[in-house]
């Protein structure tokens, strides 16, 4: 693919603590064949406003990204309270899951003789 088409951009983040999260999902790396790009940005964290999804990540911290590991880079992410990426804007969509979840509900409602409740009829004779 030619990554020229896409600007390389550096974006630097710092966070105060190791306990503070960046805000951003990862997807990819070389391990799932899928170059590595930001997934999701949580609103109010050091990544926001500063990475977005689709956004593919050509270095952390000065190393290539194109033969590394997810595990490597998730690595290199965690242990560091500043962060330097070098992005490729807009390079990839998010991957989504090729169908919607399955969403459950409360299930069907159990049926209930009205007879049984019914003690009276108009007439005053008892239904069976």
């Amino acid at each position: 693919m030619d990554y020229s088409l896409f600007p390389s951009v550096p974006v630097f983040l710092e966070r105060s603590s190791l306990d503070q999260n960046w805000g951003f999902r990862l997807q990819g790396g070389a391990d799932y064949r899928f170059p590595l790009s930001i997934k999701k940005v949580t609103a109010n964290s050091p990544s926001h406003n500063k990475l977005h999804p689709g956004d593919g990540i050509a270095s952390i911290e000065g190393q290539d990204t194109s033969s590394m590991k997810h595990e490597d880079a998730e690595n290199l992410i965690r242990n560091s309270l500043r962060l330097e990426l070098t992005l490729r804007r807009g390079q990839f969509s998010p991957i989504r899951p090729a169908r919607p979840p399955i969403k459950f509900g409360p299930g069907p409602q159990a049926h209930v003789n009205s007879a049984l409740y019914n003690t009276t009829t108009p007439n005053n004779y008892r239904r069976f």
